[in-house]
């Protein structure tokens, strides 16, 4: 019998298959070890924007990424890295936005993850958080008045919740009754707030079936299994005709609102219960460990996840920096 575990493993869902969890452990390791040296790069002073990671939230980016068809689309925020990857996106498209590359996908005008692939269906951040909303609606009408069985997802955390533009695209998601599904990341903050000091009713699930009546599931965002296969069901409920859907994550960011932000107002003791038994690369390692994983295999896949990393980087370095000439290109429109 294998030893017990500090972390909690994920719940073995069993409809997610063999092939499925090494995926999800792949997107959740590459999601990790890039952002924790785009952090590194960001002190060195190497990263001309902010950094904005998703520790601890890697479950929710990876499960909802992979559990989408290859004709969807998805408009990730900027703690989704490994939804971006799950779509297609590389490593080293990642950190060639970060570092300004000419060659990226923003030709140098963003060091952050303001940005998207078409050639991907990855719609490109707005960092107005929520605003996101009703562009995903837009993209869900368009499919269903073209007849087409395509979903449109996008994300927010429990602070953007409390944005208009949210609740004004909710509502007009279930008018239209749209193929869209949402997945809200409940945080425990926005910024620096706590969320029990930004909403009197703390539960979105709640809120959003009382709200406007739509089906809403809350889910464990820190369990990459049961966090797929929810977000899955989801997917191919609003293929189905049954409307938009909405997916409450609970987790926890395990840091700052960014780079720059320390975290000082957070509990330390919650961080750090947090980080031992329920951070999201160690319980879905814990999982493949007692489904029959061998040590030596799991390591492996970390030791692959390192490799990918520095590869990506490697290349992004070697890429061209941002021609100064080019700056006002796409900017203006060209008279005819």
């Amino acid at each position: 019998m294998p030893e017990p575990f500090v972390t909690v493993p994920c719940i073995d869902v069993i409809t997610v298959s063999h092939e499925t969890r090494l995926a999800l452990f792949r997107l959740v390791l590459l999601q990790r070890i890039a952002e924790e040296r785009v952090i590194a790069l960001y002190r060195q002073g190497k990263v001309p924007g902010s950094v904005y990671t998703g520790r601890g939230q890697e479950a929710v980016a990876a499960g909802a990424g992979l559990a989408l068809g290859p004709d969807d689309v998805i408009a990730p925020l900027n703690r989704e890295l490994a939804a971006h990857l799950a779509r297609g996106v590389t490593v080293a498209d990642v950190f060639r936005n970060y570092l300004g590359k000419g060659d990226g996908p923003t030709r140098g005008r963003d060091g952050n993850m303001h940005f998207g692939k078409a050639s991907h269906d990855v719609f490109p951040l707005v960092s107005m958080l929520g605003d996101l909303c009703p562009l995903t609606v837009g993209a869900a009408l368009a499919f269903k008045r073209r007849g087409e069985a395509r979903v449109a997802m996008t994300f927010w955390g429990d602070g953007a919740f409390s944005v208009g533009d949210i609740h004004e695209g909710l509502n007009l998601a279930g008018v239209l009754h749209v193929p869209a599904v949402f997945v809200i990341q409940r945080n425990g903050y926005a910024y620096s707030t706590p969320t029990k000091r930004q909403m009197l009713n703390t539960s979105i699930t709640e809120r959003v079936r009382g709200g406007w009546s739509l089906p809403c599931e809350e889910v464990d965002g820190t369990d990459a299994l049961s966090t797929y296969s929810a977000v899955q069901a989801a997917v191919e409920r609003a293929r189905a005709g049954e409307g938009p859907q909405v997916i409450e994550a609970v987790t926890l960011r395990m840091g700052g609102h960014a780079a720059h932000d320390a975290g000082t107002y957070m509990d330390a003791a919650v961080k750090e219960e947090y980080a031992a038994q329920r951070d999201p690369v160690e319980r879905l390692a814990a999982r493949l460990l007692l489904s029959g994983l061998a040590v030596a295999e799991v390591d492996g896949l970390r030791a692959a996840a390192v490799e990918e990393v520095a590869a990506g980087l490697a290349e992004a370095e070697r890429s061209p920096a941002a021609d100064p000439a080019t700056l006002e290109d796409g900017v203006y429109s060209q008279p005819v």
